[in-house]
């Protein structure tokens, strides 16, 4: 997904366990929501029951730095 179709969602502060989100990079406290797979050639032949897991991404609203960060 293009970094511009990102601007179509709404920004919003999130928290992961209980936690307070700032971007890494710019600290900054609003993010985009995207799910996403796990999955690539090289995970394939490594470990197939880990490649099935999904993630999900919050991209920081200000530099569009990912966060990732698997479900359970």
């Amino acid at each position: 997904m293009p970094l511009n179709s990102l601007s179509n969602s709404e920004a919003a502060p999130a928290e992961v366990d209980g936690h307070k989100l700032k971007c890494l990079m710019c600290h900054h406290e609003t993010f985009h929501r995207r799910r996403s797979h796990m999955d690539t050639s090289l995970m394939n032949t490594m470990n197939p029951d880990w490649v099935d897991r999904q993630a999900y991404c919050l991209v920081c609203d200000r530099c569009k730095f990912i966060h990732w960060f698997l479900t359970n």
